[in-house]
């Protein structure tokens, strides 16, 4: 069996090498000329964690990696409003979340796959049964047809309609700078305001992935200048972070996601990640959904014949999960971006609460302990 896979970013780069652990043939076709390092920190829970281990890259990810152990959550004004701990959360693995930079994961990735699986430079623009249409006319031909190509798939537009995503109300400045000891030793932080949040997550040996959110109309340009200016008054180390982040190790952009779909594919065609269920990052769970995905899909496809027959049940499989993530995404990133003062300050009383810190340990513990197949 062959599959070709258009889009050769996370989801699409693990399905790679999930499918070829149990023997089915690859191609992934990627229209970027070349793989660069681009995006920037990506937390993986405990489910993906899982994920990386059946596709045996967790440990050349581990130098690369940084270990999370507790959330640190306060107001801007400093105020301390709740821990989560996550070494209760560990479950088997021993770990419960590691961050990491985007452009590691997918050099593992890229270096668990042999020479020639990936083809760079092939824009693909439509498709004829299980054949990839590229630009230059040329058909990739296979017996299945995987569309990883993220929130704006040329493969999903084409099953189920060109749509543009939904914007969430809010941007996002990201950046990466070197760790000065601003924050606590495997620990990351989060901080909430009216109408922004910010997260500092520990990224690499040295380095810290930030983010920071804030209302506004859609593609609006928005500066690492205007970060600063946004949190200016805020408690350290936010302000500090940002400052000591380069404008150009800064980058912005809306938040958007895309509602659940009731099914995915047809016939031997079916989406992956984002391409399948873009979510908001307020769970971040957008690269361990792709991860769990490519993981169940290399299952069926073992498991299940014909092809088609396979893809309904991967697709089966992980549309309730999916659609799960993409909803509470949605709804916690409303929670955190309202610029309501009663809400605000019911949020942070509740998140202050032994309640509330029950909450979160038992969504945590529903999200995280989700089990890949084995391969």
């Amino acid at each position: 069996m062959r599959a070709v896979i258009i889009g050769a970013g996370i989801g699409g780069l693990a399905a790679a090498v999930a499918l070829r652990k149990v023997g089915v043939e690859v191609l992934v076709v990627e229209r970027a000329p070349a793989i660069h390092e681009i995006g920037a920190g990506l937390s993986i829970w405990l489910n993906a964690i899982r994920a990386l281990r059946e596709l045996d890259v967790d440990s050349a990810l581990a130098p690369c990696s940084s270990v999370v152990e507790r959330i640190l959550s306060r107001t801007s004004s400093g105020r301390p409003i709740g821990i989560i701990d996550l070494r209760n959360l560990s479950g088997d693995v021993g770990i419960a979340c590691i961050c990491v930079h985007r452009a590691d994961l997918q050099h593992v990735l890229l270096e668990a796959l042999p020479p020639g699986a990936v083809r760079t430079g092939s824009n693909c623009v439509a498709f004829d049964g299980t054949d990839a249409i590229l630009a230059s006319g040329e058909r990739i031909s296979g017996d299945a047809l995987i569309g990883a190509d993220g929130i704006s798939s040329v493969v999903r537009a084409a099953l189920h309609g060109a749509h543009p995503p939904r914007y969430a109300g809010y941007t996002c400045w990201r950046g990466i700078c070197n760790n000065e000891d601003v924050l606590p030793e495997r620990a990351a932080l989060l901080v909430t305001a009216a109408g922004s949040q910010f997260g500092a997550w520990p990224c690499r040996p040295g380095q810290i992935y930030w983010f920071l959110t804030k209302n506004a109309p859609a593609a609006t340009c928005q500066t690492r200048t205007d970060a600063l200016a946004l949190c200016r008054n805020w408690a350290p180390p936010v302000p500090h972070i940002i400052e000591a982040t380069g404008d150009d190790a800064v980058l912005q952009n809306d938040i958007i996601d895309r509602p659940p779909l009731r099914g995915w594919g047809r016939g031997p065609v079916t989406l992956l990640g984002d391409a399948a269920h873009a979510a908001t990052p307020n769970l971040g769970q957008g690269a361990c959904q792709a991860l769990e995905d490519a993981v169940t899909l290399a299952h069926c496809l073992r498991s299940v014949a014909p092809p088609e027959a396979a893809l309904r049940a991967y697709e089966k499989l992980r549309i309730p999960r999916t659609t799960a993530v993409v909803k509470n995404s949605w709804k916690t990133g409303r929670r955190l971006q309202t610029e309501q003062p009663a809400l605000i300050s019911l949020r942070n009383w509740l998140s202050a609460t032994s309640l509330g810190a029950h909450l979160q340990r038992q969504m945590f513990r529903e999200l995280l302990a989700f089990r890949v197949p084995k391969l």
